[in-house]
Order: C-alpha cells, then sequence, then structure tokens
C-alpha cells in the first residue's frame, strides 16, 4: 500500500464525480498532497415515476425475490428514499432480509450494512463481470433477481443474467443526468488546455460520456483527444470506463487492480513514481 503522506507533490487531479459523492474523494487526494479539482459530470436525481418501485417492493412483501443486486452507494440510498416516500422504509429493509443480497464492491456493502441491510456477497472484484461469476456458482435458473440501479446503466448484466436463465427486473430508483452548467464545462477546457491539470479520474463508463458531451460544444472531439493524450494521465476506476474512454481514442494510462477510489489513486501514485524513477 503506498504511503498517503505527500505523495502527489501538488499535482491536480480531475475528479469527475456527482458533487454530492465527491466530498471523501477529495479530501483522499488531498491527504495524498495533490490539489482536487471537481468536474462532475453526472448529476443525480430520485425518480419521478414511483410505479416501478412500487411493484418491487411488493414483490418484497409477498416473497417473490430470490436475489437483489445493488450496484452503488446511489442505488442504496435512492432505494430507501423511495421507500421513504412510501412511508414503509423500515418494511422493506425487513423484508430484504429474507433475499440474498449482493453488493458490487464495500462502498456499496458499507452504505447497506449502515442502513440494517445485511450483505451475503461481495464479488472478489468490484464489477458486473465479478457478480455473473458469483451466480454461475450458485445457479440462477428460474431465480427472480432484481436490480435496483440508475436508468442510464448499461444493460450488459441483466442481459447475460437472463441469458443464464434468471428472471431479472432493472427498477430504476435514480437518474444520472448530464450537467447543464455551460460555465463551469468552459472553465475547466481552459485549465485543462492551460496544462494545469495533471490527471483526471474517471469513476465510470456514464461519467466518461458525459464528459465528451459536456465539452462537445467547447471544442471539438479530435483537439480534445490531443490535449487530453499530451498533457494528462488518465485513470479509469475499472476496465469498463477504460473500455469507454479508449473508444474515444483516449489512452488510458492506470486501471487499478481493484475497481475502488482509492485503488484508482494509489495506482496513480505509483504511476508518477515509476515514471520519476524511469525518467
Amino acid at each position: 500500500m503506498v504511503q498517503k503522506d505527500k505523495t502527489m507533490k501538488g499535482k491536480t487531479v480531475a475528479v469527475t464525480r456527482p458533487r454530492g459523492q465527491a466530498e471523501e474523494t477529495l479530501k483522499e487526494i488531498e491527504d495524498r498532497g495533490g490539489k482536487p479539482y471537481l468536474f462532475p459530470t453526472i448529476e443525480i436525481h430520485g425518480p419521478t415515476n414511483l410505479s416501478a418501485v412500487k411493484r418491487f417492493f411488493v414483490s418484497l412483501q409477498r416473497k417473490r425475490v430470490d436475489y437483489v443486486v445493488l450496484m452503488s452507494v446511489n442505488g442504496v440510498k435512492h432505494l430507501l428514499n423511495a421507500a421513504e416516500r412510501l412511508g414503509i422504509r423500515n418494511k422493506i429493509i425487513a423484508n430484504l432480509q429474507n433475499v440474498i443480497t449482493i453488493a458490487v464492491g464495500p462502498k456499496t456493502a458499507e452504505e447497506m450494512k449502515k442502513n440494517a441491510i445485511r450483505v451475503d456477497l461481495i464479488p472478489e472484484k468490484y464489477t458486473s463481470e465479478s457478480i455473473l461469476q458469483c451466480f454461475q456458482e450458485r445457479g440462477v435458473e428460474n431465480k427472480e433477481i432484481f436490480i435496483p440501479r440508475t436508468r442510464e446503466a448499461p444493460p450488459d448484466l441483466a442481459k447475460k443474467l437472463r441469458e443464464m436463465g434468471g428472471r431479472v427486473e432493472e427498477v430504476y430508483v435514480y437518474q444520472s443526468q448530464l450537467p447543464r452548467d455551460v460555465g463551469l464545462s468552459e472553465k475547466f477546457f481552459k485549465d485543462l488546455a492551460d496544462g494545469k491539470i495533471q490527471a483526471i479520474l474517471f469513476s465510470s463508463s456514464l461519467g466518461a460520456k458525459n464528459f465528451f458531451a459536456m465539452l462537445e460544444k467547447i471544442v471539438s472531439h479530435e483537439e480534445l483527444v490531443k490535449i487530453l493524450n499530451k498533457k494528462t494521465v488518465v485513470v479509469a476506476i475499472g476496465p469498463t470506463t477504460a473500455n469507454t474512454l479508449i473508444e474515444a481514442s483516449i489512452r488510458v494510462d492506470v486501471t487499478p487492480g481493484k475497481h475502488t477510489i482509492d485503488e484508482a489513486l494509489d495506482a496513480l501514485v505509483a504511476y508518477w513514481n515509476s515514471k520519476e524513477l524511469s525518467g
């Protein structure tokens, strides 16, 4: 484990996480001696229509659910927010004790435990692929699987579970929207072009896609790619995010072995240290 005292040496690291989720990440960068730069590429909003969530809650109450897969801290928070709005929060937490719960990673598991939701499984690697491996070991034929998540999430996990014989329903408990602050995008691009940002941390595939969408009216994609590949270290939290960036012609310099923010920042520090040693 890389020591966290002043190892980023004043380098500026841009964080693309939603504003409400970024505080811990910004502090982690400061703890390593870096300068955090918040450029949120996702805005999180609760659902306007709770009909799908209500159907999930009814299935829980009637014990027609075998597995619940929580893919993010936001999924946990907004699932419980919906239950709170319907006045059945404690009942839903109690009903979740009757199913097998899977958390995609330790942060999601921590949020579940904080809210008295038992965590049965955390995959070895914190990815959809590792969740699939968990199901392959158990078998999913005719099992009722619910995945509370954002509407904008890739459908691959649900599709593959259905191919394995599971009965899968994605329950959209929040929306991940594109920020509309043009002024923020303009300032970010100016700082990026001026070489004031030494690294960018992409924590999701959607955040990476939104990054390009937010800047497309300010700079051409070709020019943005040239600047990123020349002036910044690009960090992708996992392989799905890395693939999204690679498909956009971005060179991905750092992808951690375990797909957490903490591991990604340690991997970035290790990358810079190796460059200094080789340089």
